[in-house]
């Protein structure tokens, strides 16, 4: 980087830098001796120049006002910075105003070209590359209309010009609005790259010179005044403008059609029918020639022109497109007479429109009965090898084919033949009216072909000779089938006089007999050999074979097959079934029968493909599609199940999988299952729990009905030793729920609870509270504070210590086995690469709990994560719930996948949410609270997120991940912007909208007497706001990551228990979990997170049991921003978690760089 920023002002420089990124910065030039000069258009357009050379800036001048007393303008300071952000890319380049000023001398033109370009600077290399190639331009259309005749207005615009074209592989339109003095605007269309953009601009520029050399354009009547004349004016019979269609001849003796227009004593040829229909369309002027010089307007003309205008129209606007997307205009000014064009042309004469031949003279249409007579004739004796049948067709010479018809055409008739129709003459006679069969095809067309013929034409036979004697004999194909080592064979042979002999090429079977063969066997067989007499099938895919492709082989020959694939048709159906029982707290799954045995069940499960229909099973051979067969495999392959989880005739797995496989088996209608009365307790008490447990009497707590529900649950899941997800929304009593379990369970054994640091004292509080008989210790302070607390904790039911604790108290733990280990804010683990979840993953327990009322924020992956503590392998390893879960639902919307997830996870979880189960809990009440930017807090934003977008733009996917996380921390600046710039730059002393319109927000609220909750992620906007509270006399309360364990506590019974409006300043991380704070009603999110759960979290510490109020939320967003597209996100991250725990389809939540793009813009 340069060191020339020292130049300018802190102030200018960053006036300058906001210049160039929002694009003000236009046609800079360095050329071959470093000088450079460059327009900047602020509140005018402002000439910067210099020299740049070896990296430093000298003799800087700028023609503004504020650099006329030598000071450095924050023009220079764009300039330079555009400088130095693409001094790798600089190239030379000219201002073509210097090209064309020998081109077109300005004593010829209403323009200096040298001024009049001065601005339109191009690269010399591209320069040069236009005008060596001018040759190669094709303009299409061009017009020049004057400014206020146009549909929109360009400032300071007098006259626009458009001309459209074609050069090398650019397709371009270009629109110049221009007045004397300056080219005040253009635009490109159909090109994307910025090179192609140029090239159009140099080459519409210059044909616009060319136009002002040739035209007078102060000429004053305007285009509306002339089609207003031609409409209105009579005007002489004889200038009326007609179209005619004509007959012209190329140098071969080939026919096509062209068109001319004009009045009747001057017709001038079209030059191009598609720019003739685009002119028209456009309502341009037509110049063809000295005496037409006008707009066609197709109301104004007669029967017989329009008719051939819309045939015009018709043919132009089926023009192929090119590969670049571009119409081609490949409908030129002369039409081949062929195909569909005949019949058109044909349609038209048919009601009495005229077409002129090459000497203009009228043509007369006639029709016709076409006759077709076909001859055969025998030639040579009848055993001549070298004999053969001759077939020819008598037709009229130089016949055109139609689509619909076939016609002729001479220089004075236009015949059109009726009867029979091209469709029926081109398969018999394609390429000429003489047919040739030697003795190799001549039985093939005798058997197969002529009868088709005799029925469409008169057929005139040889009547000296006996064909059957002349006609060799024609063998009859045969298809020898074989089955063995799992695959079908099929070898050709054929049959004559009852003698059956194997070919060795296919090319041995007459041609037309061939081409069957061929054509059925590839429709049935995979596999050839190199001579095409041997075809082959694996057995698993004969199914089609064996239903339709044998019979379709007998229409061509006759099949020849072994007892071995006769034996596929009778293959006998496996039944299996499924014995299921519990034996030393693992669940057993029997297999086998009379007809198959586990051992060959394993041997199946290992060579299972999907869609195998036959599978050898020693000298047995099976057919897979059998229902039962084929429902335990796909039952086995949802269990995560192969061949390598048998041992010997039996396979075991965890008892918590038997729901799960009870589910699936319940589903299946073949396959036959037999469960012991044991298992069949456990399911039933895990699906629908008996109400049947009593509430302990020190209890020090009222349960409501779905708390008693969840209890139950929980206890349920203890006596089989399950683990479970508890994961009602907030709010709803998770922490009692629990206490209540842990208090019947005291006895059993010690417990683990491990929670977020911030809420391990909640938890302290809340046991004494409810169940003062638990004992319990918290572990916190220094690690020799926590092993001294740990030691003194044999004796006490729980202990509780947070995640950052845990992972570094690891080896207190060691050989340590907790009765129940359970996690609150289960959410922190959701990543399994921390070491909070590998801590919780590695302490040993007897059975685990997890507590979280988001279980899914953002990936399902965290789902697994959560089950992968709870109950190791119940959802596989992360590769396989990956491979058979997370994509397929991701990536491919897959319902079934979605569906056999939730089924495999039900059991565990338990979930419910306030709207279901709290008929008495107060309305939340939601509101988006748009704020506008002000002052300079706009400009500053735009800049930033444009400058973002250009960099994002520029990578390609590899170089956006990896510079993703500065990405994410410039998006991360940027909505701190919306907040305020101040908390980028402290010293920034502007106004912010957000800051005033949430101010404004909290007096209001105060003023009806609310107490309110206000959360953020910036600590530093929270900074700014305790300051503006402060000046206004406004009690608050802050709780950040800095504020102590105990505090907290204190605070939060501080807030509860004063009883004027007040505010509660809180950061999002440090307080969004573990409060209770109903004595707020008010809730306020400053700046919004990705996540909406985080938000959810936060607003159900006033929105939760014990609020008496109605609770309202607003959103302080900054409009037109990031902040808005945040919101949209929230919506479908929620949609993440609620596919899976209340059914809804899937969306997908990865943030990648079109999303960011989309974000940003």
């Amino acid at each position: 980087m340069s060191n020339w920023r020292n130049l300018f002002a802190q102030r200018i420089y960053e006036r300058g830098r906001d210049y160039y990124y929002r694009d003000k910065v236009k046609n800079l030039i360095i050329d071959e001796d470093d000088n450079f000069s460059a327009i900047v258009k602020g509140n005018r357009a402002y000439k910067v120049t210099g020299r740049y050379h070896n990296g430093k800036f000298s003799q800087l001048h700028c023609d503004c006002p504020y650099a006329q007393d030598n000071h450095r303008c924050k023009h220079m300071a764009a300039v330079l910075e555009a400088i130095d952000d693409d001094s790798a890319n600089i190239e030379p380049q000219k201002s073509l105003g210097e090209v064309f000023q020998s081109a077109f001398p300005p004593n010829r033109l209403p323009v200096d070209p040298q001024s009049f370009l001065s601005k339109e600077v191009f690269p010399l290399r591209l320069i040069e590359h236009v005008f060596t190639n001018l040759d190669d331009v094709q303009i299409i259309s061009e017009i020049l209309i004057k400014a206020a005749d146009a549909y929109f207005t360009i400032p300071r615009a007098k006259w626009n010009y458009s001309v459209a074209g074609r050069f090398k592989q650019y397709y371009f339109s270009v629109l110049v609005a221009f007045n004397r003095e300056m080219i005040v605007d253009v635009q490109v269309d159909f090109i994307n790259t910025r090179e192609g953009q140029q090239i159009a601009e140099m080459v519409a520029l210059y044909y616009l010179l060319k136009y002002l050399d040739q035209h007078n354009i102060e000429e004053n009547t305007n285009e509306a005044a002339r089609q207003m004349l031609a409409n209105f004016l009579d005007r002489d019979p004889d200038s009326q403008t007609i179209i005619t269609a004509n007959i012209g001849e190329y140098y071969d003796g080939g026919q096509y059609l062209y068109f001319r227009a004009g009045v009747p004593d001057h017709m001038y040829k079209f030059p191009n029918l598609t720019t003739l229909t685009n002119g028209i369309a456009r309502g341009e002027r037509l110049h063809l020639g000295k005496f037409f010089d006008q707009q066609i307007i197709p109301e104004n003309l007669d029967k017989d022109s329009k008719q051939w205008l819309d045939l015009i129209i018709k043919l132009s606007s089926t023009a192929d497109l090119t590969r670049d997307g571009y119409y081609e205009a490949s409908v030129k000014n002369e039409l081949p007479l062929a195909s569909v064009i005949m019949d058109e042309v044909d349609q038209i004469l048919k009601t009495g429109n005229t077409l002129y031949n090459r000497w203009k003279v009228p043509i007369k249409r006639e029709e016709r009965a076409l006759k077709a007579a076909v001859s055969i004739k025998a030639n040579g004796a009848d055993d001549d090898p070298s004999r053969y049948l001759d077939v020819s067709v008598d037709l009229p010479a130089d016949l055109i084919r139609g689509q619909a018809a076939y016609y002729h055409l001479d220089d004075h008739t236009w015949t059109a033949f009726t009867g029979i129709a091209p469709d029926k003459l081109d398969p018999v006679f394609p390429v000429t009216s003489d047919l040739v069969f030697g003795v190799d095809t001549m039985s093939e067309f005798y058997r197969y072909v002529l009868p088709k013929i005799q029925s469409m034409f008169s057929v005139e036979m040889p009547q000296d000779r006996d064909l059957s004697k002349f006609l060799p004999p024609l063998p009859t194909v045969v298809f020898l089938l074989d089955y063995h080592d799992e695959q079908i064979y099929c070898d050709l042979a054929t049959e004559i006089d009852g003698k059956t002999q194997k070919i060795k090429k296919i090319d041995d079977l007459p041609q037309f007999l061939m081409q069957r063969v061929e054509q059925v066997l590839a429709k049935y067989f995979t596999k050839f050999n190199q001579t095409g007499t041997r075809a082959v099938l694996l057995v698993d895919e004969a199914t089609n074979l064996l239903a339709t492709g044998v019979n379709e082989l007998q229409e061509i020959g006759i099949t020849k097959a072994t007892p071995a694939f006769n034996g596929l048709y009778k293959q006998p159906f496996t039944k299996v079934s499924v014995g299921i029982s519990v034996d030393s707290g693992l669940l057993k799954l029997d297999f086998g029968d009379d007809q198959l045995t586990a051992k060959e069940i394993k041997q199946i499960l290992r060579d299972f493909r999907p869609h195998k229909q036959y599978y050898q099973l020693g000298k047995k051979t099976l057919k897979m599609d059998e229902p039962s067969l084929t429902e335990l495999v796909e039952t086995l392959r949802k269990m995560g199940i192969s061949s390598r989880d048998f041992t010997a005739e039996e396979l075991k797995l965890p008892v918590y999988r038997a729901l799960y496989l009870d589910d699936l088996l319940s589903h299946q209608e073949a396959l036959n299952y037999r469960t012991t009365s044991e298992l069949h307790q456990l399911v039933t008490d895990v699906k629908t729990p008996q109400k049947d447990f009593k509430v302990p009497a020190n209890l020090h707590a009222t349960l409501r009905p779905y708390q008693y529900d969840g209890v139950q649950w929980l206890i349920t899941l203890m006596k089989y030793h399950f683990g479970g997800l508890l994961a009602d929304e907030m709010g709803l009593g998770k922490t009692l729920q629990i206490i209540t379990a842990l208090l019947i369970e005291q006895g059993n054994g010690q417990n683990l609870i491990v929670a977020p640091a911030a809420v391990i004292y909640n938890w302290q509080d809340e046991i004494k509270k409810f169940a003062p008989d638990l004992k319990v210790i918290v572990l916190d302070g220094s690690k020799a504070e926590r092993r001294k607390q740990f030691a003194q904790s044999t004796g006490r039911d729980i202990i509780i210590t947070s995640y950052d604790a845990a992972k570094r108290d690891i080896d207190f733990y060691e050989g340590h086995l907790f009765n129940i280990e359970v996690i609150d804010e289960a959410q922190y683990i959701k990543n399994p690469q921390t070491a909070a979840a590998k801590t919780v993953k590695a302490i040993n327990a007897k059975q685990r709990f997890a507590l979280t009322g988001t279980p899914i924020e953002n990936r399902l992956s965290e789902l697994w994560s959560i089950f992968d503590y709870l109950m190791p392998g119940l959802l596989g390893s992360y590769q396989q719930f990956r491979k058979q879960y997370e994509g397929p639902i991701i990536k491919n919307q897959d319902e079934q996948a979605q569906d056999d997830l939730k089924r495999l996870v039900q059991p565990f979880m338990l979930r419910r949410v306030k709207q279901d189960v709290l008929n008495d809990l107060p309305m939340k009440n939601e509101q988006v609270f748009l704020t506008p930017m002000v002052g300079k807090q706009e400009s500053l934003y735009q800049a930033r997120a444009q400058r973002l977008i250009r960099q994002i733009q520029k990578q390609n996917d590899e170089e956006f991940q990896q510079n993703k996380l500065a990405v994410l921390a410039e998006i991360t600046r940027l909505r701190e912007l919306c907040c305020s710039p101040q908390l980028l730059d402290r010293g920034y002393s502007g106004p912010s909208g957000k800051i005033k319109a949430t101010m404004n927000l909290i007096k209001d609220e105060m003023a009806d007497n609310h107490k309110i909750l206000l959360f953020s992620q910036f600590t530093s906007a929270l900074a700014i706001l305790k300051e503006k509270l402060a000046n206004a006399g406004i009690k608050y309360f802050v709780i950040e990551g800095k504020t102590k364990k105990a505090d907290r506590l204190q605070f939060v019974d501080e807030f509860n228990s004063y009883d004027q409006p007040a505010v509660f300043l809180i950061s999002l991380k440090a307080g969004g979990t573990g409060l209770n704070l109903t004595s707020a009603d008010v809730v306020i999110h400053f700046d919004p997170w990705w996540n909406i759960a985080a938000e959810n979290q936060a607003t159900d510490r006033a929105h939760r049991i014990g609020q008496k109020n109605n609770v309202t939320i607003y959103k302080m967003i900054a409009q037109n921003t990031i902040e808005e597209k945040i919101i949209e996100m929230q919506q479908k991250k929620a949609a993440l978690a609620n596919s899976i725990l209340s059914g809804n389809e899937l969306a997908n939540a990865v943030i990648n760089k079109e999303t960011l793009l989309n974000i940003l813009k």
